[in-house]
Formats: structure tokens, sequence, C-alpha cells
């Protein structure tokens, strides 16, 4: 009789245990900047959203506030789960990238921020001229941007803290904060009683994207947002919610009636570039010093 019992209860665990699984909720630990990012955060709701037949039921949480240095760091240790950036070689072998651009590439389309005291770039017609006249641009010391303004000859200014960069331009350490297209209305309104506003001369643009990046240790997530976003892509999604916040956007800031400015990203890896080129609003030539052939990449490829 005791071992009957015995049975029956170790049945009714295992039921509870199997249909506590089935219906467990994967927890995905998003970047904190990037959930509170409103596209961003509607974006990867979706990926997660088309492939919940296929992976189950899921929890977007949002990580600790923590800059961007560590926090990628923290996805490396498997403490953050998902984080959304621009792309380095690093980057790519040290976490599993999705490679389709977010933005479609208006990352790579910067605005300056400037002092409404210093508004001194009408006249500027080329990088060169921006470089002559000593102007400076204020970059966070994480950013892969920073790479790309050093090496194409520019003054820059950092800061390891990010909300540092807009006391700093309020205070005339530097001359330009370049800010993309999709980050700069936010946070001109947040910031304007630092008499912060966006120039409307120049516009830097380069080849730089926002991609997914996904804790390494975590294949499943890997795949299961690889298959969102192919399943997006198909059922046009992808497009729409861009449109939604960014398609305003590109006709209120005038883009093709500035003075464009074009910098040479080296450090963009051919995988970045060939997604960027595929699924951006953009086209770039690959670059010289790589010397690569262009090739398509899968939407599941690594940087591994």
């Amino acid at each position: 009789m005791r071992s009957k019992n015995c049975i029956f209860i170790l049945y009714l665990m295992s039921c509870f245990l199997v249909s506590g699984y089935v219906g467990a909720k994967e927890k995905i630990v998003f970047y904190h900047r990037n959930f509170d990012n409103p596209f961003l955060h509607k974006s990867l709701k979706n990926f997660a959203d088309l492939s919940k037949d296929d992976f189950g039921d899921y929890e977007l949480v949002k990580s600790k506030d923590m800059e961007q240095g560590r926090a990628f760091a923290e996805l490396v240790k498997g403490n953050i789960d998902v984080l959304i950036t621009a792309p380095t070689e690093q980057r790519e072998k040290q976490a599993k990238a999705i490679y389709v651009p977010l933005d479609r590439g208006l990352l790579g389309f910067r605005i300056c921020m400037i002092n409404k005291e210093q508004n001194q770039f009408g006249a500027i017609q080329s990088a060169n001229q921006f470089i002559s006249k000593q102007l400076s641009v204020g970059l966070g010391a994480h950013w892969p941007d920073r790479a790309i303004f050093e090496d194409n000859g520019f003054n820059v200014i950092t800061s390891p803290v990010h909300k540092s960069l807009y006391s700093m331009l309020a205070s005339k350490r530097f001359d330009c904060l370049t800010r993309s297209i999709n980050e700069i209305n936010n946070e001109v309104d947040q910031y304007s009683d630092m008499g912060l506003a966006a120039d409307h001369e120049l516009v830097f643009i380069y080849a730089n994207a926002d991609f997914i990046f996904i804790n390494p240790k975590n294949k499943k997530l890997h795949q299961r947002l690889s298959t969102g976003v192919g399943y997006a892509i198909e059922n046009n999604s992808f497009y729409e919610i861009f449109d939604e916040f960014y398609e305003n956007e590109l006709s209120k800031h005038r883009i093709y009636e500035r003075k464009l400015v074009f910098l040479d990203n080296n450090k963009v890896s051919h995988k970045a570039l060939s997604a960027i080129n595929r699924f951006g609003i953009a086209s770039f030539v690959t670059s010289p010093l790589k010397n690569k052939k262009e090739k398509g990449v899968p939407l599941n490829e690594t940087g591994d």
C-alpha cells in the first residue's frame, strides 16, 4: 500500500513538473536602454511574438541600469540576454549576432546636437573643412562611432558616462554631439532646457546600424529571435514597424537638403556591411581595405 502511495505521489509530481515546464515563460533579460526605446522594444517583442508557436511563451525583463561597455561584458557573461547595438569585429566574435539591421542603417546617419550659442556649421562643406576649423565631436568612450570619427581625422572628445556628454556640450567642451536620426528628437526634447538643439546644416553618413547581439551561451534564444526576424521580414512587419517610427523622421530632418558628409567605416565587418547593403535604406561599397568579395549573409549567421 505504501509503495502504491509513493508511486501515486511521484506521478502527481511528474505531472506538476511537466505542466509547469510547458506553461513556463522564457525570461529574456533586455538591456535597459533598448528596453526603454519604443522602436527597439516593439521590434524585439514582434520577433519574440512571431516565434511563440515554435519556442513557447516569453517575458521581456529590463536589465539593471549600466553603461554600454559594461552591458556588453554582462551579455558575454550571460547576465544579459539581448543587447541591440552597433557591431564591431570584436563584439561579433564575443557574442552571437543576427545579421539584420533593425534600424535599416539609421545609426550611421548622424546629426549634430549643438549648443544653441555655437551654431557654426552653415559654411561647412566637407569633413576636411570641419577638421581644419578645429571643430570637435563628442562621443561615448565605448561607442563604436568613436573609432570611425578618429579614423577619419576628427578631434574627438569622449566620456565613459553617456549622460555627462550633454552637460559637456552645454558647457562648450566640444562643438557637436553626433546623434542618429532615430535618437536625436527625443534627446533634444529631454535636454532643451540645457540650451541644446539639433543642427539643420549637416548630416554625417557612414555604414553603421543597430544589430541584435545575444548571450553567446543561449543558442536557443538566438535561434528563436533569428526565426522571428525571418517571419517579420516575410510578413512585412519588419518594414511596417520601421515606417511607423521613422518614415516621418526622415522627412522632418530634410536629410537630402543638408550637406551630406560621407565618412569611411573601415572597421565594419563584411557580414555587417553586407546586411546593411541588403536591408538598409542606403548601400555602401565594400571598403578597399577589406579587399573581400561581396557575399550574401543568411539570417542565422553568427560572428563565431
